[in-house]
């Protein structure tokens, strides 16, 4: 457009020039009688033909201005030129151009041209025909200043330009062949242009010469009710933006330039709004651009999440100098509603190498009144670095505050294709019920659930519910997209009402893999410590487990646990188990190893034998009416057994307990999968220290049923079998009430056979 206009510009020029010379030609001679030009009249009529001389002058330039604008109309016809542009652009680009309206000149008081609907074709295959479409373009040029070498242009408007980007299932796109030709195209003018410049170097420097005497200056821009669509197939992705509206002022070298944009779109199923406005100082180097009066604001909504609005403000953006800058954010994720704001001093240095946010402040304030019952706030101080040419972002100083819960420490990200992340964390007392009520669960509920109830059948008639096992496996996908090793450290923990102090946990998240490096930690007068390891590259995931509980006071553990006095005493407990998936059902059945117990001095809730042996004696006697508001609790010194897992199977084989006035030896196993109990019990009453040997007595029952009602079933036969004293005393009971009914005598030997 440029080099036309100065083709222009010559031939006026060059006119004019013509027409002053015809003029001088024309001039009369002056008169040789010197008495005469020094009158009054003469030097009156020189001035007068002077005037009438500059103004044919002007008639006659304005005469051929104006014919050469007739005739430039009349005979330059710029749709003519429609074919000409649509070649050049298919060789350029590739791209078909088509021109459905006219082409408008306009001369003054600009000279400008207008354009109406003009599309740029895809390829066949694509879902439309137009790359690019565009309703209508304006542009003029300022005549005056093209005088004096200056080249004002006006404001540039498009109206209703729509772009349409997609990429197929096979991964071509409508882009990849534009690309490709631009490229081309470039080395090939960048070719010939070397060629140019090594053959022609004097209009080389000459052109630069010329370019440098012109000064440019754009009026400004604006785009209105543009559109887009970026499909993506493959993916099966569709991001559209249904209204953009751009509005530049007058770009010029030295001034604040004044920006406007407006976009309203939609991301698969989330609608978003952003508005934006700020000023931009324009120069020489890019690199000096400055920014001023920033002001962003973004509104986003889809099923689960709405943010009414994101709303950031900078006072001045520019190279090596802070610049304040200020954010708010309100909205809502599923039932939780949030509202957050912050302050932070924002930095780029002069190589743009390091960027840095300090005195970072951010505070929220999270509320929901059916699940959390009350606000929780949450606050985060910290200072950012981020290395650009590391791609590294770090956190120093990090404070973290949930409600009355403090974390510090200190994080890195290495941004890639996977973030390596990196952190240490550290609190003297965290309370994990805070971060409970978020998701609005008690951690002790549910371990309560799976801890079975001893509860006697007689006591309980209520009918189980069955529920299925779950057997579908967790989508567990997140993980093979992280690259995390963390250490954390807590000088005191509470989750649900479980109380540990002095925790020390590293971990590491590889690529779908990860391992506990080491779990320690003190609980309830003793320690536990544990490592593990979770491979989710595989399907079903593998998992393998080892830890160790040592002296650990067993009954306010369970009564914190369970809120149930089931089991007392000082515990060691060690376990070595693995397993292949994680849905319930495969934890239940595809769990192998051992679990060891190592319990001292205490005693199981649920189970009293002085009241089992004493209903075996009333059986034996033919009583009935049995006590049932007993204390069921039975002392151990020892209480030993190692459960195996296999197939499905908890079984145990070697469960002994040694109570003061009682051995217990038991084995049996569980279901895991139908929950149900078959154990045997062998319960020896020991007699006094006089009475040690044959005379202990044996009693057996078996424990049946399922985890959340238990059976317990006494066995006379074996009862009495086991037990010779017993035996002794039966038959003679026997004896004397067969004797009472018949009336025969003591020594009668038929009495005495049916006694046996």
């Amino acid at each position: 457009m440029v080099p036309f206009l100065l083709r222009i510009y010559n031939v006026l020029r060059y006119c004019l020039l013509v027409l002053v010379m015809l003029l001088l030609t024309l001039t009369p001679l002056p008169l040789k009688v010197t008495l005469f030009m020094k009158t009054r009249p003469y030097l009156k009529m020189r001035r007068l033909l002077t005037m009438k001389r500059l103004l044919y002058i002007l008639i006659v330039f304005i005469l051929l201005v104006l014919i050469a604008i007739s005739v430039f109309v009349a005979v330059i016809n710029p749709n003519d030129f429609k074919p000409l542009i649509a070649e050049k652009i298919k060789e350029s680009i590739g791209r078909e151009l088509v021109i459905d309206g006219d082409i408008n000149w306009s001369f003054w008081p600009n000279l400008g041209f207008s354009v109406e609907n003009l599309a740029l074709k895809n390829p066949k295959g694509f879902a439309r025909s137009d790359l690019i479409s565009l309703n209508k373009a304006e542009m003029s040029v300022s005549v005056m200043p093209l005088l004096s070498n200056t080249l004002d242009i006006g404001v540039i408007s498009l109206y209703g330009a729509y772009v349409f980007i997609q990429t197929l299932p096979n991964g071509k796109s409508n882009l990849d062949n534009l690309i490709s030709c631009s490229v081309l195209c470039s080395g090939v003018t960048a070719e010939s242009a070397s060629t140019s410049v090594n053959t022609s170097t004097p209009v080389s420097k000459d052109s630069t010469a010329l370019s440098n005497l012109w000064t440019v200056s754009i009026a400004g821009l604006d785009l209105i009710d543009a559109s887009a669509s970026i499909r993506n197939d493959k993916v099966g992705k569709v991001n559209e933006i249904s209204k953009l509206n751009l509005k530049v002022g007058k770009l010029a070298a030295g001034l604040w330039v004044p920006i406007e944009f407006n976009i309203e779109g939609k991301q698969d199923y989330r609608v978003f709004t952003v508005r934006s406005s700020l000023d931009v100082m324009l120069t020489a180097d890019t690199m000096n651009y400055q920014f001023r009066q920033l002001s962003l604001f973004v509104a986003m909504k889809d099923s689960k999440f709405e943010l009414e609005s994101f709303i950031l403000n900078a006072n001045r953006l520019s190279l090596a100098l802070p610049a304040t800058i200020s954010l708010s954010a309100k909205g809502k994720v599923n039932d939780l509603n949030f509202t957050t704001s912050g302050t932070t001093q924002f930095m780029v240095d002069k190589s743009m190498v390091n960027i840095s946010l300090s005195d970072f402040n951010l505070s929220s304030v999270l509320s929901n009144s059916v699940s959390l019952g009350s606000d929780i706030n949450v606050d985060l101080k910290s200072a950012v670095d981020f290395d650009v040419i590391a791609k590294k972002l770090s956190f120093s100083k990090l404070l973290a505050t949930i409600d009355e819960v403090t974390v510090e420490g200190n994080a890195s990200v290495v941004l890639a294709q996977i973030p390596d992340i990196r952190f240490a964390l550290h609190s003297k007392h965290i309370d994990f019920n805070v971060f409970s009520k978020l998701i609005n669960m008690k951690l002790s509920s549910n371990v309560a659930a799976f801890v079975p109830s001893f509860k006697n059948s007689q006591e309980d008639n209520k009918t189980e519910k069955k529920v299925p096992i779950n057997d579908i496996e967790p989508d567990l996908s997140a993980f093979y997209g992280l690259d995390i090793t963390g250490n954390i450290t807590f000088g005191h923990v509470i989750i649900g009402n479980i109380k540990v102090s002095d925790v020390d946990l590293t971990f590491m998240v590889n690529r779908g893999k990860v391992n506990l490096r080491q779990f320690n930690a003190k609980l309830y007068g003793g320690t536990v410590s544990s490592k593990g390891t979770l491979d989710l590259t595989v399907s079903p995931a593998k998992y393998q487990l080892t830890k160790e509980i040592k002296n650990v006071n067993i009954q306010p553990l369970m009564m914190d646990l369970v809120q149930k006095n089931i089991l007392s005493g000082i515990g060691n407990i060690h376990v070595n188990l693995s397993g292949i998936g994680l849905s319930e059902q495969r934890l239940r059945s595809g769990i192998t190893g051992t679990f060891t117990i190592n319990f001292v001095n205490g005693g199981i809730d649920g189970i009293n034998f002085s009241k089992i042996i004493r209903d075996g004696e009333k059986i034996l006697k033919g009583k009935h009416g049995f006590h049932t508001g007993e204390t069921k609790k039975i002392d151990f010194n020892a209480l030993t057994a190692t459960v195996n897992f296999v197939n499905g199977n908890a079984s145990t084989y070697n469960l002994n307990f040694e109570g003061p006035a009682m051995r217990i030896r038991s084995s049996g196993v569980t279901n895991l999968l139908t929950a149900t109990l078959q154990f045997k019990v062998f319960a020896y009453v020991m007699g006094t220290k006089k009475e040690q040997g044959d005379k202990n007595i044996m009693i057996p029952f078996s424990i049946g049923g399922t985890w959340q009602v238990p059976t317990y079933d006494f066995d006379v036969k074996k009862f009495v079998f086991f037990n010779k004293i017993l035996e002794q005393k039966v038959r003679k009971e026997a004896e004397r009430g067969l004797m009472k009914f018949f009336n025969y005598k003591s020594d009668n030997n038929e009495v005495k056979k049916v006694g046996d």
